[in-house]
């Protein structure tokens, strides 16, 4: 590897480390201004890129937890499979457009918006049955 290789790792490593650092600003002001927001979406894109893998044995774990274990080895890994196609073509979509408030405000495109964090309560629970309509007394005219 050339100096100039060297040189190049070390300022990417320190791009990231620099966006990384933006990010962590955005959990602690309520309105983030707009180079926070454009670092955090850049961040955020490249994470997904890198670890949407990570949703094989996280999609595994989730269908086991909910549906069985069985469930979740036969049919985690296809809905891993789609997850991590999902997030990788997202996250190469925030990097592409990193500097364009797509979608609006910069708003993440997956939720949750890492592989890490947990699923939004929507998502983990089945939908509740509607409850039945009462029964109609025939009435005596």
């Amino acid at each position: 590897m050339s100096i100039d290789g060297g040189r190049n790792i070390l300022l990417l490593v320190c791009a990231v480390l620099c966006l990384s650092l933006a990010s962590a600003a955005v959990a602690q002001a309520e309105e983030a201004s707009v180079p926070v927001q454009i670092g955090t979406k850049l961040m955020r894109g490249v994470t997904n890129l890198v670890t949407g893998a990570g949703e094989f044995p996280k999609q595994i774990y989730l269908i086991g937890q909910k549906e069985g274990w069985v469930q979740g080895v036969f049919r985690g890994p296809l809905e891993g499979l789609g997850m991590f196609i999902a997030r990788t073509v997202a996250g190469a979509y925030e990097v592409l457009t990193f500097p364009i408030p797509l979608p609006s405000g910069y708003q993440p495109m997956l939720l949750p918006e890492y592989v890490w964090q947990p699923e939004p309560a929507s998502q983990l629970t089945a939908p509740a049955a509607e409850p039945a309509a009462p029964m109609l007394e025939p009435t005596n005219r």
